[in-house]
């Protein structure tokens, strides 16, 4: 079933598409291979944390430059992403420490529990990565978007001063917002469904399902997800806009 929807998926991009429909098909293997390697060299044992950033690095050169090629929209782009990652670790590596996010929750006991638990992995620094790889993917098309109609705009209007060119990023950001972060909130609550209904059905409490390490884990991923999106507006607008202007 799965690859008559990889089929449909493949036609459906060289139908809308053509020959970037390939290259985008081609792009989604990659990352998708990438990150699998990603996890079998984190079950090696090395941290999860670099690991997950590595990725990261790549998976965003991969979506911009290899589909859109080496220009002053991708590297832009690239540039602004690299900061947001940089800014957001240190305060997602404090939430899941703080927050003793990492690890298996109450509700996952009963299909782990033939497992073996001496697994030699730091949880925390997985809880890390998987909030890192949830962020790496909203900040990418929320900033090649900004880069691109900046770009159309200065093309169309030479005119316009680095100021200017700023501000008209910030507004293009403020429609884009909108529409990610309710993108991202679907996303949460089609995911989250059979949790929710797990909790309603097993009776509990609003203070129990505020408290449980995965509706909070779930949380942290979406909220992080949103104040990246936030942030890589205004900064994949300034620096679009400077180099724009050189």
């Amino acid at each position: 079933m799965n690859i008559i929807l990889l089929l449909i998926l493949f036609l459906l991009l060289i139908y809308v598409s053509g020959k970037h429909g390939i290259k985008l098909f081609i792009s989604l293997c990659i990352n998708f291979i990438i990150l699998i390697i990603s996890f079998y060299i984190i079950v090696l044992g090395i941290d999860a944390r670099f690991i997950s950033l590595l990725s990261c690095f790549i998976i965003g050169k991969i979506v911009l430059h290899f589909l859109n090629g080496d220009n002053i929209k991708t590297n832009s782009s690239m540039k602004a992403i690299v900061i947001i990652l940089v800014l957001l670790i240190l305060s997602i590596y404090i939430i899941v420490i703080k927050g003793n996010l990492g690890g298996f929750s109450e509700e996952a006991f009963e299909e782990i529990n033939m497992f073996e638990y001496e697994v030699g992995i730091n949880f925390s620094n997985v809880t890390i990565a998987m909030v890192l790889m949830s962020l790496i993917g909203a900040i990418v098309d929320s900033s090649i978007a900004i880069s691109s109609a900046l770009y159309e705009v200065f093309v169309n209007n030479k005119k316009l001063n680095q100021k200017e060119l700023f501000n008209s990023g910030l507004n293009i950001g403020k429609d884009i917002l909108c529409t990610t972060i309710n993108t991202l909130l679907f996303a949460f609550l089609g995911e989250f469904m059979t949790l929710i209904i797990l909790y309603k059905t097993s009776s509990y409490s609003f203070l129990d399902i505020i408290n449980s390490k995965v509706f909070v884990s779930e949380i942290a991923k979406i909220l992080f997800s949103a104040i990246g999106c936030i942030l890589i507006i205004p900064t994949t607008s300034y620096i679009t806009s400077k180099n724009l202007k050189k």
